[in-house]
């Protein structure tokens, strides 16, 4: 007997699939920014910014000078892809997750006011978040601490409560908003005090300004010839134009000289920018 051998193969359809599933670490997110204080100085030091999720502390670093040209704080959060029902770690958070942000100083604890009474969520994997935060009281809800307004009650007639002290107002009468004076760390009670900026004169290629530097402020120059398109110039603190660079962080309050190159001043407009 011969015996013969059937062998049945099933066939088993192959399907392409373009779809590629992350393995649950996704890339990080970065929230970044500025903290100020009540008076709206930058933190330069012994402060911790920390990041609260609803798996509880996320993380968090420190506060410094030397993060980036207004900067002083920067976190990057681990971020989970999402494809399991658990966190790859308990630190991990998952986009639009909500989180509130703390500021640690000397132990204790601050919430900014940007964030008070509620939360923020958290963007996609590898993107940036910028947050600024200010610490301090804002009873008015307007985004300026109540003992930065109260210095203006307090050093101006007809300014009686914090409800005359608006962002948008001009409480000195300089032409400069309240809002700007705070970022820029000027007196908004002093209309002699103001953020601007002078040419002084144009010698040898180089043209002279001068504007007043506010210790932890970040300062750039702008430059346009149309006074539509601006773009960032290089200027110099030395007389010679030596040694310039894009942003000027500054040590100290004082009326600062800077030197930028120019063909024809009167072809160039120029703009500071604060931070």
């Amino acid at each position: 007997m011969i015996r013969k051998l059937t062998l049945s193969v099933l066939a088993i359809p192959v399907v392409l699939c373009t779809e590629a599933r992350a393995f649950p670490p996704a890339p990080h997110h970065e929230v970044y920014g500025t903290v100020r204080d009540e008076s709206g100085n930058p933190l330069t030091g012994e402060a911790t910014v920390r990041i609260v999720g609803s798996s509880g502390t996320i993380l968090g670093g420190p506060v410094a000078w030397t993060v980036t040209p207004g900067v002083n704080y920067s976190l990057k959060i681990p971020m989970d892809a999402g494809t399991q029902s658990q966190l790859y770690q308990s630190t991990a958070m998952r986009p639009a997750m909500p989180f509130t942000a703390e500021v640690i100083i000397g132990g204790v604890s601050y919430l900014p006011i940007e964030v008070q009474g509620g939360t923020l969520n958290i963007g996609v994997p590898g993107e940036r978040t910028r947050l600024d935060l200010t610490l301090g009281v804002d009873s008015d809800g307007d985004g300026l601490p109540d003992a930065w307004e109260q210095e203006i009650i307090d050093s101006m007639d007809g300014v009686d409560s914090l409800a005359d002290v608006t962002p948008e107002g001009d409480s000195d009468a300089d032409g400069v908003s309240n809002l700007s004076e705070y970022i820029a760390g000027t007196y908004a009670f002093d209309g002699r005090v103001k953020f601007d900026l002078a040419i002084i004169d144009v010698r040898e290629g180089l043209a002279h300004m001068r504007f007043l530097a506010v210790r932890g402020r970040t300062y750039t120059l702008r430059a346009s010839t149309d006074l539509e398109k601006f773009t960032s110039t290089a200027f110099s603190v030395n007389a010679d134009g030596s040694d310039a660079a894009s942003v000027h962080l500054a040590g100290q309050t004082r009326y600062r000289d800077v030197y930028v190159p120019v063909e024809d001043i009167q072809s160039k407009h120029f703009r500071l920018h604060v931070e």
